[in-house]
């Protein structure tokens, strides 16, 4: 393949396992579709989820995927790929990515050009157990071979640049608003009572997400209300765990379970309150779809949140791992309706002003233009 004249940005990932699509995973076909849209080309090579390439393929988006075959091989596929294309600039996403790139930096040697400026993304660290820590504490070290490095939270971006990280760029995800749905699509698509509150979850269901704690305020909340349903949106490795929970706790009528959707902000516009509950997070794309879609949110002081909630005007938030915070807060909210939905168009104003694709793109363009010493497309003067 001959080298490119087109500035390519050449995106490194290992999406969720088939079956999941993670916001990160979302967050690279739309970024990537909005380069595309600028006047660059950006590729995307991914790891081990066929579906993940078929996603990007129905929006447009080349990609090179690489079978779950070791990370040795995809070092090797990406140490060709790099190569072949002659990317301007490589940008990984996520501990593996960031480990198979890093690798192939490092492998590169010292002929000029063998490696482009690169790039890495901190969608959110996870320190919860000894595999995860580990796990961050290399991808830590990824981080000082890095020619720039954009994290999805102001908090980590001040924690990496005093750790001597020169040249780190907090740049919120952004999220196309969402098509007209009419607000009966919850209910026309879920077994839900088209009466009455209801609130959701959205977000893979893994340890860190804490379902436990959205499960449990919903045990509280319907011993109180006989009228508030819950949805958890979603899937992951705690999904069947869960389901089987809930019917545990007589919760099987109230709690509803829908797995993978693709729907998911048709599916908001018939709610009426968000919650994340996570331990730790980056800047989730679902808190951004429920601001889009006029909720208030109710979310955990952890990570790019607070970046995303001001607190007590678009949502409330809590202290990660109370569930009587979360309870309480969620409460506040069903016992006063009125306030609920002025947070909730407090929230759509934020969202359509401050996390949009278009802008995200322009500000990453920044950093890519930093890094490579030359000028990109700039997303914001193009239309959508």
């Amino acid at each position: 393949m001959a080298a490119v004249t087109l500035p390519c940005v050449l995106h490194v990932i290992r999406p969720q396992p088939p079956g999941e699509v993670g916001g990160a995973d979302l967050h690279i076909a739309d970024l990537a579709e909005e380069q595309n849209r600028s006047g660059a080309r950006a590729v995307v090579c991914h790891y081990g989820n066929p579906e993940y390439g078929a996603l990007l393929d129905a929006r447009g988006i080349e990609n090179l995927g690489v079978p779950a075959d070791g990370l040795r091989r995809w070092t090797r596929r990406l140490r060709a790929y790099v190569h072949d294309i002659g990317p301007t600039l490589v940008h990984s996403h996520g501990y593996d990515a960031d480990y198979v790139a890093t690798a192939v930096k490092l492998t590169a040697g010292p002929r000029a050009g063998a490696f482009p400026p690169y790039v890495i993304s901190g969608h959110g660290f996870i320190r919860t157990g000894v595999r995860l820590r580990a796990m961050t504490l290399l991808n830590e070290r990824c981080l000082r071979f890095a020619d720039a490095i954009i994290t999805a939270g102001a908090a980590e971006a001040a924690r990496l640049r005093s750790l001597g990280h020169a040249d780190v760029q907090y740049v919120a995800n952004g999220v196309r608003p969402a098509p007209d749905s009419a607000s009966s699509h919850l209910t026309d698509e879920l077994p839900l009572p088209p009466e009455g509150p209801k609130v959701v979850y959205v977000g893979r269901l893994s340890p860190e997400k804490r379902p436990d704690l959205f499960l449990g305020a919903a045990r509280t909340l319907t011993r109180e209300r006989a009228d508030v349903s819950f949805a958890v949106i979603g899937a992951g490795p705690l999904l069947t765990e869960y389901e089987k929970r809930s019917a545990d706790l007589g919760l099987a009528t109230r709690v509803h379970f829908t797995g993978l959707r693709r729907d998911v902000p048709a599916l908001l516009a018939g709610a009426d309150v968000l919650v994340c509950c996570s331990d730790t997070e980056g800047t989730p794309r679902a808190v951004v779809e429920g601001m889009a879609a006029g909720l208030p949110v109710v979310a955990t002081r952890v990570g790019g949140l607070p970046d995303l909630v001001d607190d007590g005007t678009t949502g409330l938030l809590t202290d990660a791992g109370s569930e009587s915070q979360l309870t309480d807060a969620v409460r506040s909210l069903l016992e006063a309706p009125e306030k609920a939905r002025e947070m909730g168009a407090a929230g759509r104003l934020r969202a359509m002003e401050n996390f949009g694709v278009a802008r995200m793109w322009a500000e990453i363009s920044e950093v890519y233009a930093r890094a490579t010493s030359a000028t990109w497309p700039f997303a914001a003067s193009h239309s959508r």
